[in-house]
């Protein structure tokens, strides 16, 4: 688990100010599958190839050096790095890395592990221990893990989390990912959510809690009512993922490069295709490299048995960003208010118990 967190000091240059602008042609409407729109240097860590936009400063070599040595390690971290030195490009560009070095290793183990399996086979005759599919009988506890860990970034706000996506576009990384956000966030429904469905400062729009969002998006899809979701079903099709018709692969079998988009840019392209975000990107969870979260889905326990239950926590690595928040957060998710009028409806209510008691 990472924990990162940052201090203010003066005189650091800013990696901002030499971090390549998001390319504003890179829209919903011509989504760039391109693998990075800068060329990238190499720098070498602990064995591990690192690729970065530009040449990176001191402090951000020794950042993405601790962070590669606890991943190897498969140690804890706390980090903290100066405001405007990158923080969230060096964690993205070091932990991705790993993370194909990991599945490299694994594929190359995995291979030698079948190989001595398949010699071993060829040694011995058929015996009253080979199971009828031709298997050998060999035990498979031997064969390592067949995916690397995941890595799941947590933040604690939604805007944070698309400011995270602006980083890994600025990347040559382009991992199978998916950004999860709350109904409130993502739902384009106009009678459920008409805040994003018709867009904020619309005239006669009433916002609507996010209770109310929740309950108006499961009645309707229980019902199978919601015209966005049911048009994301069809289109699915077997594979279970929708991908947008400027990435569809021309042979089912090859793979594709999933384009980099934040919470408002699915919003868009549900728009504009008339498909439910909030669930296109759940279909993308089983498959995902890097998962994008708020710190509420790790926090409460119905989203780590729901959402997140396909996730295998004992193989994954965990990022906290801006780690100083957590305390604050944990404190504020355990508390609940109670007005005076609460308070007044619970004297009222056992008056009237043990009037009737009486």
């Amino acid at each position: 688990m990472f924990a990162t967190n940052k201090t203010h000091r003066r005189g650091v240059p800013s990696a901002k100010s030499r971090k390549p602008k998001k390319d504003d042609s890179a829209s919903v409407t011509n989504i760039k599958s391109s693998a990075t729109s800068t060329p990238a240097t190499s720098i070498s860590i602990n064995g591990i190839d690192i690729h970065f936009p530009f040449q990176p400063y001191n402090v951000q070599h020794q950042y993405m050096s601790s962070v590669i040595t606890a991943l190897q390690a498969s140690q804890h971290a706390l980090l903290e790095s100066p405001t405007g030195t990158g923080k969230t490009l060096c964690l993205l560009c070091s932990a991705l890395a790993w993370q194909i070095r990991e599945k490299s290793r694994m594929s190359v183990e995995l291979e030698g592990i079948q190989s001595q399996q398949e010699g071993k086979a060829d040694e011995l005759a058929p015996g009253p221990d080979q199971s009828q599919d031709g298997s050998d009988g060999f035990s498979n506890h031997s064969v390592p893990r067949k995916k690397a860990p995941v890595i799941i970034y947590a933040s604690r706000t939604h805007s944070q989390l698309s400011q995270v996506m602006g980083e890994l576009r600025n990347t040559r990384y382009r991992p199978k990912h998916s950004i999860l956000g709350s109904r409130e966030h993502s739902c384009i429904h106009p009678k459920v959510n008409p805040i994003v469905a018709k867009g904020k400062g619309s005239p006669g729009v009433e916002p609507k809690t996010s209770t109310e969002v929740n309950n108006g998006c499961s009645k309707l899809c229980k019902e199978r009512k919601c015209m966005f979701r049911n048009n994301l079903e069809d289109a699915q099709g077997k594979s279970g993922v929708w991908l947008p018709p400027t990435v569809q692969r021309a042979d089912e079998n090859k793979s594709f490069e999933q384009p980099v988009l934040d919470i408002e840019d699915l919003v868009a392209l549900g728009k504009q295709h008339k498909i439910c975000p909030f669930y296109h990107s759940r279909s993308h969870l089983k498959e995902a490299e890097l998962i994008l979260v708020p710190y509420n889905y790790l926090f409460d326990r119905d989203a780590r048995e729901t959402t997140l239950a396909e996730v295998d926590f004992s193989n994954a690595v965990l990022i906290f960003d801006e780690a100083h928040n957590l305390e604050e957060f944990a404190s504020e998710s355990s508390s609940f208010d109670l007005s005076s009028a609460d308070i007044a409806g619970c004297i009222s209510e056992v008056t009237r118990g043990v009037q009737l008691l009486e």
